[in-house]
């Protein structure tokens, strides 16, 4: 799986996100000096009331966009140029590199509803969760690093290095988008998906972890109104969390079996 090799090189090389945030960091910074040098030459779309109309097709694409990433990030496609380029591609679209969101990823299903998960929304609200999984899932994959590669000062620093590469990468993949777009489109559509995404995605994390009667927690499936039934829809069965845990090799979770199953269940068979 496409996931595993990217954290076995996460495991066994310490300078493995540097060269890759790194490289990252430097190509969006070429592309973004080149648009801003030439983007005089690209027509961009003029912001009106009119504009609304793209509303809807940001909110389907701040569904379906992630939802290719997180196939790609699973190696869901056929070949794995394809899954590295549309993977690439897509996270791009919501801001990220895809190997950062597989090694955050694997924890994940590896340590889902556990000190070790990245995103556990155990005792929290919902904004709660989404304003701390942010930090949550930094400090944890620090903790990794540091226990695969030496709790040193140089690592620590290497480490914080990586943070400040990350983020930065995420302020040149939004201006390279504005340069991309213009102010218009950036604003009518770029900017809702975004949104439609940050809040969609941290929802299915959030509602799909529940605990049960007896205490342990569940990974579940939603389908219980229109809601989630038009989202799963439109999004290749995104809330069906409990089939992917089954089985991530489902392009679309909704074509499995069970309803929910317990944290021991999963940890049994990982």
């Amino acid at each position: 799986m496409k996931m595993n090799r990217t954290w076995a090189a996460f495991k066994l090389d310490p300078y493995y996100l540097t060269r890759y945030l790194g490289l990252h960091a430097a190509v969006l910074l070429i592309v973004g000096l080149a648009l801003n040098y030439w983007g005089t030459f690209i027509p961009h779309f003029q912001l009106t009331w009119s504009s609304l109309w793209l509303l809807p097709l940001a909110f389907l694409a701040g569904i379906q966009i992630p939802v290719l990433m997180h196939n790609c990030t699973h190696g869901n496609l056929k070949g794995r140029l394809l899954n590295n380029v549309v993977g690439e591609l897509s996270a791009f679209f919501c801001l990220m590199g895809l190997n950062v969101v597989r090694i955050n990823h694997n924890l994940h299903h590896a340590f889902a509803d556990t000190q070790r998960d990245p995103h556990d929304p155990a005792n929290k609200s919902f904004f709660a969760f989404i304003f701390t999984a942010q930090i949550t899932g930094v400090q944890i994959i620090r903790e990794t690093f540091l226990s695969f590669h030496g709790d040193t000062s140089f690592n620590r620093a290497l480490f914080t290095s990586d943070v400040v590469l990350q983020y930065l990468g995420h302020f040149l993949r939004a201006w390279v988008w504005y340069l991309l777009l213009g102010p218009g489109l950036f604003i009518a559509f770029f900017i809702p998906a975004f949104i439609t995404f940050s809040l969609a995605f941290a929802h299915v994390n959030y509602i799909t972890h529940q605990k049960g009667h007896d205490g342990d927690v569940e990974v579940i499936n939603k389908d219980d109104n229109l809601y989630y039934n038009f989202i799963n829809f439109i999004g290749s069965g995104v809330y069906y969390h409990h089939n992917h845990h089954r089985n991530p090799k489902l392009m679309n979770p909704m074509k499995y079996g069970q309803k929910s199953f317990s944290l021991r269940e999963q940890r049994a068979i990982s």
